[in-house]
C-alpha cells in the first residue's frame, strides 16, 4: 500500500490532535461535598442531642434510623481510613508530562521525507502513552 507524504502528515496530525484530548475525567469536588454533608450531620447531631434527655422515649423506627446512620458513618470512616493508609485517596493526582514534537529536529533522512513539509505545521504536544499507541499501529 502506498501513501503520499502529504496524507501521512495529515494522519500524524490527526492522531496527535486526538492525543491532546483529555484522557482522564476532570476531578470533581467530592471531598468538598462530603465535608459539607459531615458538617450538616454534626450540626443536626448536636441539636438532636440537646433535644433528648436520658429518659426520652423514641419510637422504634426513629431508633432504627439512628442505628443505621451511626453504622453507615462508622463504615465510611473505616473505609476511607483504610484507603488513605493504602494511598487510594491521594489529595493530588499528578498530571502526565507533555512533550512538544518539533518536526524540524526529527532524525533520519528528513524524517522520512516529512521534515520540511511538516515543519510548517504548528508544534503538537502528545504524552508518552499516546506516542506508544501511535508507534504500535
Amino acid at each position: 500500500m502506498k501513501i503520499s507524504k502529504k496524507r501521512l502528515v495529515e494522519i500524524i496530525s490527526e492522531e496527535c490532535a486526538m492525543a491532546q484530548e483529555p484522557q482522564m475525567p476532570e476531578m470533581d469536588n467530592e471531598g468538598e461535598f462530603a465535608k459539607r454533608q459531615l458538617h450538616d450531620m454534626e450540626q443536626y447531631s448536636r441539636e438532636l442531642a440537646e433535644m433528648l434527655t436520658d429518659t426520652t422515649q423514641l419510637e422504634s423506627w426513629v431508633q432504627a434510623k439512628l442505628t443505621k446512620a451511626a453504622d453507615y458513618l462508622k463504615t465510611v470512616k473505616h473505609y476511607v481510613e483504610y484507603g488513605m493508609e493504602e494511598g487510594a485517596y491521594d489529595q493530588v493526582e499528578p498530571e502526565m508530562g507533555q512533550e512538544t514534537v518539533d518536526l524540524d529536529d526529527m532524525s533520519g533522512p528528513e524524517a522520512f521525507g516529512m521534515g520540511h513539509e511538516a515543519s510548517n505545521l504548528e508544534p503538537i504536544e502528545i504524552d508518552d502513552s499516546e506516542m506508544i499507541k501511535i508507534a504500535r499501529k
